[in-house]
């Protein structure tokens, strides 16, 4: 097995180097150190004298190469240490180290197991390798000589003691790394801000992969109009990848895109055949996808990961997806924001026609339309008790034609809008014929988008939409953004409706129904106004009332019908007759009353002397009892502050100026002077 680039870090070399000197001391060998590509990491404190006399000749260091070579070999495949003759006679230890993924050789020369070896090899190659500069007397001062039982228990306790020093190291090493990985990304992320661009993001992300895991070359891909392109690069050949895009079909792509995992391709031939570029010779693909979906690609570039490395970075795109969905729901936010807020200022002036509703379904449909982007909107409200819909505005087509369309609850789209409370979209004509419903030549496309407007669970409108503007179908997107004014649109409406019902309801309680004057409630209300403002300002102002001379002869010889007739007639005259800021009312019965501000008693004998002259001139029905005779009114005028300081006063002196003008004779208007005294006449 291989040790992947920057492996060798997780071995204590120091502590190591230590071990192999205290094991020298113990059985006098020279321990080396290599790894499984044969690649000396740690050298021996001292060379064995007999070997290093031996290398000193060509043939001595090849045959020595080859032996070690061999061994090596043999070590990093078996997990057992073994003793091997060595070309000089001597003994060798090899003693495979292995944890994890690294795989070392740790190396013990040389001893000869007894004397008579050395004396035997000396006596044999002393000659070629040039031994015999001493003598075996001497040599035996140098050599090692350690019985073969004795190095298989050496064996024995020096291989577990090593491979728990690689292990301490490894484990040290790894928590050393992951705590450096986990620092960068803790810092990583305590240095995205709310105000950091995506840009930014994509770029942070890239760099400090690049760091941690040693990387050649890394970008960020995400989807535009169907491919993959880079947003952000980094490493060797980030110019190349940033000139590269991978179409969204590509096989690579697609696999991930469906199992939510990376993908990796180790060919070149492969990826160039699959549209990558010649510098690209291997890569990776992580996506980087959350709950909400996907949001691209990290791609790994010209560089072989380690599992460890793989899963890291696969957990640094889940972060990066947390990083990215949350600045695109910031950057939502901030869109939805600026929409509310023209959304708050545009149903802000709706409010200003909810007294006026005709305006306000015109604007309604106008800031509709507007939204979504539909050349032609309409409002339907229900009519008739509700089980029918009535087109109240439109935009984009002529108000005549639609003005006697009605839509019942259930028919066609827009009655089972109404009908279900729930919106409907049409994108095509297939869809539209689920409603037994055809396109309109009046129309351009076949989509259309139909939604209630709803207060608490009752339907008060139906708004139509259809032809966008850009030629395009109605979609989710667009129910989304006209949700919220149909909201506002839909409390607009009830809030209009309620206006407009008080207000009936208000013409109501002061209006009288059989004249269609305002009644004795309003003159209270009307004269008690009036009287304040009077005596706050220093004011003027007159009351006169009127009586129907002999109108119960009239009820008793033509009847009731008759006489209600005569009232209807009565009252028309005379409000066709005042002035404009006169306050007629019917003051009970056949009784009459007029509040006329800011008007002296010689005005007000004016104007109620018309009345009388059109009332006269007007009205030609004559008195069965009294054949000839016409109908004439009797008025008497007071004025304010003459008739006194309360209200109660000037109501009595106008009523008995009335009593001296029927005392007088009737058909006449009779003025109240302050010399009358308490008693009338």
């Amino acid at each position: 097995m291989l040790i992947e680039e920057g492996m060798l870090h997780l071995v204590d070399i120091q502590l190591l180097t230590r071990a192999f000197k205290s094991f020298t001391a113990l059985t006098g060998l020279n321990f080396a150190l290599y790894d499984d590509r044969e690649n000396l990491v740690i050298a021996p404190a001292r060379e064995d004298p007999v070997l290093s006399v031996m290398k000193t000749s060509r043939k001595g260091q090849e045959i020595y190469a080859r032996f070690l070579e061999e061994n090596l070999k043999l070590s990093s495949k078996k997990t057992k240490a073994h003793l091997a003759r060595g070309p000089a006679g001597q003994f060798h230890l090899f003693i495979p180290v292995r944890y994890k993924e690294i795989n070392l050789v740790a190396l013990g020369e040389a001893f000869y197991p007894a004397m008579e070896d050395f004396v035997r090899f000396y006596e044999e190659m002393g000659p070629e390798y040039g031994l015999l500069e001493k003598d075996p007397v001497e040599w035996s001062r140098e050599i090692n000589v350690l019985p073969a039982g004795t190095a298989e228990c050496y064996i024995e306790a020096i291989q577990p003691l090593l491979e728990n020093i690689i292990a301490s190291g490894y484990e040290k090493g790894e928590l050393s790394k992951h705590w450096q990985w986990s620092k960068t990304i803790i810092n990583l992320a305590a240095n995205i801000k709310s105000s950091t661009s995506l840009n930014e993001i994509r770029q942070m992300i890239i760099d400090t992969v690049i760091f941690l895991f040693n990387i050649d070359t890394v970008a960020i891909f995400s989807l535009r109009d169907g491919y993959f392109c880079p947003e952000a690069a980094g490493g060797r050949n980030r110019d190349v990848v940033s000139r590269f895009r991978i179409a969204g079909s590509n096989k690579f792509i697609a696999g991930a895109m469906m199992s939510d995992i990376p993908v990796s391709a180790m060919d070149s031939y492969k990826l160039w055949h699959n549209g990558f570029p010649d510098e690209i010779i291997s890569m990776y693909l992580f996506p980087i996808c959350s709950g909400t979906g996907m949001n691209g690609f990290l791609g790994v570039f010209n560089t072989l990961l380690g599992r460890e490395a793989f899963d890291s970075i696969n957990e640094i795109c889940r972060i990066t997806a947390y990083f990215l969905d949350v600045r695109n729901m910031g950057e939502e936010f901030d869109r939805k924001s600026v929409s509310l807020k023209m959304l708050t200022e545009t149903t802000s002036q709706l409010y200003e026609f909810y007294k006026e509703p005709q305006k306000l379904y015109e604007s309604i449909v106008a800031e509709a339309a507007n939204i979504a982007g539909a050349e032609k909107c309409s409002l339907m409200l229900p009519e008739d008790g509700g089980d029918v819909l009535a087109i109240s505005a439109v935009k984009g087509t002529s108000p005549w034609l639609m003005k006697d369309v009605r839509v019942r609850r259930g028919e066609g789209i827009a009655g089972k809008v109404y009908e279900q409370g729930a919106p409907i979209l049409i994108d095509g004509e297939e869809r539209m014929r689920d409603y037994a419903v055809s396109p309109k030549p009046l129309f351009k496309t076949a989509s259309c988008l139909s939604m209630p407007l709803k207060v608490s669970g009752e339907v008060v409108g139906i708004l139509n939409l259809s032809d966008k503007q850009t030629g395009e179908s109605f979609s989710d997107a667009d129910l989304m953004v006209l949700g919220p004014f149909a909201l506002h649109a839909s409390i607009l409406l009830k809030l209009s409706h309620f206006y407009n019902t008080s207000q009936k309801m208000r013409e109501l309680s002061i209006t009288d129904p059989l004249t269609g004057l305002f009644n004795r409630r309003y003159f209270d209300v009307r004269l008690e106004e009036e009287f304040q403002r009077a005596r706050r300002y220093g004011l003027s102002f007159s009351l006169a009332i009127m009586d129907i001379d002999d109108f119960k002869a009239l009820n008793d010889t033509e009847g009731h019908m008759a006489g209600d007739h005569v009232l209807k007639e009565l009252a028309l005259i005379m409000n066709s007759s005042i002035r404009a800021n006169d306050i007629l009312v019917r003051f009970g019965g056949e009784e009459f009353a007029i509040i006329m501000p800011q008007t002296s008693k010689e005005e007000a004998f004016n104007v109620v002397e018309r009345i009388r002259s059109n009332i006269s001139t007007l009205m030609f029905r004559a008195l069965k009892a009294f054949p000839g005779k016409r109908l004439t009114i009797s008025t008497g005028i007071a004025m304010y502050p003459d008739a006194g300081e309360q209200i109660e006063k000037l109501i009595i002196c106008s009523d008995r100026a009335l009593y001296r003008a029927k005392m007088g004779g009737k058909n006449r208007s009779v003025l109240w002077e302050p010399d009358w005294g308490r008693r009338p006449g």
